[in-house]
């Protein structure tokens, strides 16, 4: 539909005057908008700025003429665009084609309607041609015979266009755009996605013409395509999950062509190593695009350049350097630092589209295969899934535990988390991947699709090797630096203080420092112009306020004089001197010596449990068949034990559970 008709274009049209010239005259007393047509020194007019009885013929003829349910052309593709109907039909009809021309060939063609013609009428046609006669009327009418006049008719669309000819031809479906149906759609085409009973509703109360019924409404919206029923309803990005789209290829990549990576929140909390509370880290993972191994990963708490590079450090150790980095238009990817870095290895970074999730979706995949099923495993998942009053009990309990012990049992500490991922990635690239070729598997001998890993052994055995950087330039890389100045010879970072013998003479002047993000026990040092000055430790120099020895001597120093004071208060309230003496020293035989460690073991030897009776029914009876199944196997039990065996049988409980229990619930 044009948004720009010229006068005359518009000319007769309801609403409007019959002449271009009256046209031009009334948009330019009532102010339309128009501009120059391009090529061409007629002004055109805005479809917007036209009466609303204009707009609407406009539409509903643009409309009826692009949903005419007048005949289709046949045009040399037509035969491959039948459907089943259409084609037996064309075949039904092809027969009686076909017998008139082979009465034709004795007599006229006009006799041989006729003759074929007064076989019908008689019955006396053949059981082929009456089998395909009701299909060639195509009449939802068993009854009706065929006339000259239609067979006349087959006859020239066959000649003039073969088999396709004699084919019916498909009526489209008529769909006129009623007058309440732009009040409608202004009431269903939105955002908050309303049903159509709710925008019917407020569609009924709005409108002021004839009302059509809900049924109307809906058969309308089903005429409709997806696109024009959908719009308003959802964004440009979420209405590609109904488009057509196109499907990237991997198969022809090598590893380390192209890396991607991605931050995902993780779906389940965990205990905070900094703070100690709980927190949902974010994890960034970089996957090789080729054989979707997972290289690497890093956990912050947000996404940041620093998490990002770690990640990358961690891939690039484990997998080599890479030509393109692919990434999204996240905080972290945006940074200089990441980009620098990059491009110092030598590849190239790569921006997705905003708005494109879904030609990320390998990456995006992996989130969900690795970390949503990883977050699953956990009590303290918090997903869509998760059942709500469930996750509000673990809620309760986790900070309750937290509140009155320091630590819960159904959160994870840091380490354990960072543990369990670990173990995630490397279950993940282990694991057949949908993504990458098949293979006959060498245990089971059947057929399945390859594992991360070893698609990556495939291509280096095809003549591929990674391209692997020295630790140490990897480590010097991967450095955030930051400038910093001196101030006699230390260095303020992240709140610590870090100390360099070195650095005395760059009192107050700027330098480069660089650090680890998994190591903050140092920073490497830099000049403004890139010369390395040293590794300046944490705290490096800070000694203890007195030096350990002299403590150890004043703590001696003053037992000695606490001792001194004693005896003297002891000498005082006796009124007698007081001696220390030493005890004998009494040599032990071996005999005597190995008689005494026995003694001491069996003294130090845990003490057994006392026998406790459980408060239920339930577990009594429990307890007392395994003590029966002791006593039947030989065993020795204790005299409490052997007096509670031989009573528990004569309790009531004992033979109602019995009867009830002892076939469904067997000992355990």
């Amino acid at each position: 539909m044009n948004s720009w008709y010229t006068a005359q274009e518009l000319a007769g049209l309801p609403g409007l005057p019959t002449t271009p010239r009256a046209i031009r005259s009334l948009a330019q007393r009532t102010g339309w908008s128009s501009q120059r047509r391009i090529g061409s020194k007629a002004s055109e007019y805005a479809f917007a700025s036209l009466p609303a009885e204009t707009q609407q013929s406009l539409l509903s003829k643009t409309v009826g003429a692009a949903n005419s349910p007048e005949v289709i052309e046949r045009d040399a593709n037509f035969s491959s665009r039948l459907n089943d109907t259409q084609r037996s039909i064309m075949i039904a009809r092809l027969a009686f084609i076909r017998e008139v021309e082979h009465l034709s060939k004795v007599t006229s063609q006009r006799r041989a309607i006729a003759t074929l013609l007064e076989q019908i009428h008689t019955g006396e046609l053949s059981l082929y041609l009456a089998e395909r006669l009701e299909r060639a009327n195509d009449r939802k009418t068993s009854d009706r015979n065929l006339s000259e006049r239609t067979l006349k008719r087959w006859l020239a669309d066959y000649k003039q266009h073969g088999e396709a000819g004699l084919a019916p031809a498909r009526r489209k479906a008529e769909v006129n755009v009623p007058e309440w149906a732009a009040d409608f759609l202004r009431c269903y085409q939105r955002p908050t996605k309303p049903s159509v009973e709710a925008s019917y509703a407020e569609f009924a109360g709005k409108h002021s013409g004839e009302r059509p019924s809900i049924h109307q409404v809906r058969r309308f919206l089903n005429k409709l395509s997806v696109d024009a029923r959908e719009l308003g309803r959802c964004s440009t990005q979420e209405a590609k999950a109904h488009k057509p789209f196109n499907r990237r290829n991997t198969l022809n990549m090598l590893p380390g062509e192209v890396y991607t990576a991605d931050g995902h929140t993780f779906d389940a909390e965990v205990l905070n190593p900094r703070t100690g509370k709980p927190y949902r880290p974010e994890i960034t993972t970089v996957i090789d695009v080729a054989t979707r191994r997972a290289l690497g990963f890093s956990v912050g708490e947000a996404e940041s350049h620093i998490v990002v590079l770690d990640a990358l450090r961690d891939a690039v150790q484990r997998g080599g350097m890479f030509v393109m980095f692919y990434v999204d238009n996240g905080p972290g990817y945006k940074s200089g630092t990441v980009r620098e870095v990059v491009e110092r290895l030598g590849g190239s970074m790569v921006h997705a589209l905003p708005y494109n999730s879904q030609a990320r979706g390998l990456i995006e995949r992996a989130h969900q295969t690795i970390w949503v099923n990883a977050a699953k495993k956990l009590p303290s998942y918090l997903g869509a899934d998760m059942d709500r009053h469930a996750g509000h009990k673990v809620h309760k309990i986790t900070r309750r535990q937290l509140r009155d012990f320091g630590s819960t049992s159904l959160m994870p500490t840091f380490d354990e988390f960072r543990a369990g991922a670990e173990a995630e990635i490397e279950a993940y690239n282990r694991k057949p991947h949908r993504g990458l070729p098949k293979i006959r598997d060498p245990q089971t001998f059947q057929r399945r699709h390859m594992t991360p890993l070893e698609a990556w052994d495939v291509a280096i055995a095809k003549g591929w090797e990674p391209l692997k950087a020295p630790p140490e330039v990897v480590h010097d890389l991967f450095r955030p630096q930051i400038v910093r100045k001196t101030m006699r010879g230390e260095i303020a970072w992240a709140g610590e203080r870090y100390a360099l013998d070195a650095l005395a003479d760059l009192h107050g002047k700027q330098v480069w420092v660089a650090y680890d993000v998994r190591d903050a026990s140092r920073v490497w040092v830099r000049t403004m112009s890139g010369e390395l000055i040293g590794e300046a430790r944490l705290n490096g120099n800070a000694s203890d306020y007195i030096a350990p020895s002299i403590v150890e001597q004043g703590y001696a120093k003053q037992a000695k004089g606490q001792f001194k004071k004693t005896v003297a208060k002891l000498e005082n309230l006796t009124g007698q001197r007081v001696e220390l003496v030493s005890e004998p020293v009494i040599d032990y035989s071996q005999e005597e010596l190995a008689a005494a460690r026995q003694h001491a073991a069996r003294l130090a030897a845990p003490t057994p449990d006392p026998f406790k009776v459980p408060g239920d029914a339930m577990s009594r009876y429990r307890l007392w068949q395994r003590l029966d199944a002791r006593l039947q196997a030989g065993e020795v039990i204790t005299d409490e034990e052997a007096l509670w065996h031989q009573r528990y049988p004569k309790h009531p409980d004992f033979q109602a559970i019995r009867r009830v229990f002892e076939h469904t619930m067997p000992a355990r």
